[in-house]
């Protein structure tokens, strides 16, 4: 089971790959090895909790290692990091198995010279006491940003974003909220079955479901084991969906018979909603831009048996003459730095703020492409699952004012609770560890 962590963390933080797709590559291969649900329940706790951990941890190996983390083998230092996550926060699991485990991984990578130095550091990690080291390691700190960055393990550059942006207060209960599982959620495709009908299979499955605080016909579940077994999932009666990404379409106001883009589709949640509102009516052109994410609208389309939903292959950064001015809405949930769902995957929190001045270009590409398609009077929604305030309300204005296009306000679209003075201006920020669910941004426009 090491060799399997050790696949899923090497490949996401050296090689700079996704957690999840590693951890489906290791399933997938361990399907003939026929692991337990107790081994993969293992296996996905100690991968995504060493990539979670990984910048506490380097401050560990640092203080016990003559070469700091960053020189470190590749290959020595995801074995640390995964000793360290073990011995810290696997409480059922013996220190003498952590520590032989990971001396015979090094031995397999072909590092028999340095198994002596794994087992060293790890030896020293299992003795120390932990609250003295950590103690320790924060009066060396030269800064709140840098104690913040220790302590809930994130680069020291993201905690600095957002103390700027929102206050030492809220920052740490943002970076608290990335330790915290999110619960599944799922939208009830209303056009397959009713929300009283989905609840009264859920609860007939043993499965406990409680309404989404803000959102209609969306529960979040728990008990479930395999999304597939759920009851009505076959069928098309509901689809797995964030509750913050729900937002975009919620705040439309798409009617039935409008025309709909969804610029950058994959994996169909938004335009499968929108075309729930439309009853049967009108037509969602679902977008992206590669033939692996058209396969995966695809999927969801053919499940939820929804026929009024084109799919098609466009980088929205280019207008299209067949659609130049004919949508009533344009939904622009573009790609983004992903701070706000750092809970649901902890790789992202070590790239997010030095990738952001790319992703702001490319969302503005993306924006100036698809507001070609709206027709006059119509709606765009921009929307993004970070809480950079540069790729959020610096975009907003950046649109009102380049592309001509005037703020909504959304307070009629929001729930109560969600309204505030920003809302009032056409924008919502949704702030995890503050707002129930993960970090999103939405703004509404009028052509």
């Amino acid at each position: 089971m090491r060799r399997a962590v050790f696949d899923i963390v090497y490949g996401t933080l050296e090689e700079k790959g996704h957690s999840d797709d590693w951890f489906n590559r290791v399933a997938e291969q361990g399907s003939s090895r026929k692991w337990s649900g107790q081994e993969k329940g293992f296996i996905r706790r100690a991968a995504y909790g060493t990539i979670e951990r990984a910048a506490t941890s380097d401050r560990v190996i640092d203080h016990f290692s003559k070469t700091p983390a960053v020189r470190l083998k590749p290959v020595i230092r995801s074995i640390l990091r995964m000793g360290i996550y073990e011995l810290w926060y696997m409480d059922s699991v013996p220190v003498s198995a952590t520590c032989n485990e990971m001396v015979e991984l090094a031995k397999k990578k072909n590092f028999q010279g340095l198994a002596g130095f794994v087992n060293g550091v790890l030896r020293n990690v299992a003795r120390a006491d932990k609250e003295e080291l950590c103690q320790g390691i924060l009066e060396k700190c030269r800064s709140e940003t840098e104690k913040l960055a220790f302590i809930y393990s994130v680069p020291e550059e993201l905690a600095g974003l957002l103390m700027k942006a929102y206050g030492k207060k809220t920052t740490e209960k943002i970076l608290a909220s990335f330790e915290t599982e999110n619960p599944l959620t799922i939208r009830v495709q209303t056009s397959n079955a009713s929300t009283s009908q989905v609840l009264d299979n859920l609860m007939k499955a043993g499965i406990r479901a409680v309404p989404c605080p803000y959102a209609r016909h969306a529960f979040r579940l728990s008990g479930v084991e395999r999304v597939e077994e759920l009851p009505g999932f076959a069928e098309g009666h509901f689809m797995i969906q964030d509750e913050s990404s729900l937002l975009p379409v919620m705040v439309s106001g798409i009617r039935p018979g409008d025309s709909v883009i969804d610029v950058c589709s994959s994996p169909g949640g938004k335009a499968l909603h929108a075309a729930d509102l439309l009853e049967g009516t009108g037509v969602v052109s679902a977008r992206d831009v590669s033939e692996y994410k058209l396969q995966l609208i695809r999927e969801n389309v053919q499940r939820l048996k929804t026929e009024n939903i084109e799919i098609r292959l466009w980088d929205g950064r280019a207008a299209d003459p067949e659609w130049e001015e004919r949508a009533d809405v344009v939904i622009a949930d573009v790609p983004c730095s992903g701070i706000g769902v750092i809970g649901r995957k902890p790789e992202i929190r070590y790239t997010a703020v030095q990738n952001a001045p790319e992703l702001q270009k490319l969302q503005r590409e993306i924006l100036r492409g698809a507001v070609r398609a709206l027709k006059p009077g119509g709606t765009l929604i921009y929307s993004t699952c970070t809480v950079n305030p540069a790729e959020n309300e610096e975009n907003a204005r950046w649109i009102a004012e380049e592309l001509s296009l005037r703020l909504v306000p959304l307070d009629g679209d929001l729930p109560e609770e969600l309204r505030n003075k920003m809302t009032a201006r056409g924008m919502l920020q949704i702030l995890p560890g503050i707002h129930e669910g993960n970090g999103f941004f939405v703004a509404k426009f009028m052509k």
